[in-house]
């Protein structure tokens, strides 16, 4: 599966970790508007060797200083899962805000940019110049990655508490916007017949400011438990290794 334009058939959050689980399921949360504040290339605070146990299998990364590219020390490349797609930090004390839009082969992340995506039916159009959050926490030797809990935005959104849209991205020809909580449970009564994962998409209205009142009020909208943590290989970096990449262009 796909990131979804980062579309609803993204499995993992950036792939290895960082790689990592974008979303939950098959349900994607996208939103009209960043957070505001400054978005950096970069957090330094996440570079250096990591990894990531899922399952049986040790996935093995290195985010690199310029624009936190990664690599997966697998195949020495670029995840393929990250192909088409560009990545910028909102830091704050604890951790931050990864915000994940579509991009250009010259805006990915560098590591990326001699890597072509492969076209697939499933990108959804309609995440197109929209953006996905990730909620990160960090220690020194720690990375846990939180998604947004789709379900749960999207009944915050079918009872009018949050302006947005609801979608049962199973069938969009059958199924128009969801406009009520009833409507959204009927849908997922009928998805879960066919789907180990619910197939919903929630798409939130609002500019940078209102975003900012949303996230502030509802401390709830991310999953307690982390999608995916991510633990230090050896030594972090020293506090030289502090100052944020440059601003990057929204």
């Amino acid at each position: 599966m796909r990131l979804p334009m980062l579309s609803s058939r993204v499995r993992k959050l950036f792939a290895a970790g960082l790689m990592l689980a974008l979303l939950s399921g098959c349900s994607v949360t996208t939103f009209e508007s960043p957070p505001s504040g400054t978005q950096v290339a970069c957090d330094p605070r996440l570079v250096g060797q990591w990894h990531s146990r899922q399952l049986d299998d040790t996935d093995r990364i290195s985010i690199l200083p310029k624009d936190c590219g990664l690599i997966d020390r697998n195949t020495g490349e670029c995840p393929s899962d990250l192909i088409g797609y560009r990545f910028t930090y909102l830091p704050d004390a604890t951790g931050g805000y990864i915000v994940a839009t579509d991009a250009t082969l010259a805006t990915q992340p560098a590591t990326c940019q001699r890597m072509q995506r492969e076209d697939s039916d499933d990108d959804s159009e309609s995440h197109r110049g929209r953006y996905m959050l990730l909620r990160y926490v960090v220690t020194p030797d720690r990375i846990a990655i939180h998604s947004v809990d789709t379900l749960r935005m999207a009944r915050l959104i079918a009872a009018g508490k949050v302006p947005g849209t609801v979608k049962n991205t199973d069938n969009h020809a059958e199924h128009p916007d969801i406009t009520s909580v009833k409507q959204l449970d009927a849908a997922l009564r009928e998805t879960k017949a066919k789907y180990d994962e619910p197939q919903i998409d929630a798409s939130v209205k609002g500019s940078s400011t209102q975003i900012d009142a949303l996230l502030a009020s509802r401390k709830d909208l991310f999953f307690a438990k982390p999608g995916v943590v991510l633990r230090r290989d050896g030594k972090a970096p020293g506090k030289a290794a502090t100052k944020p990449s440059p601003r990057a262009n929204r």
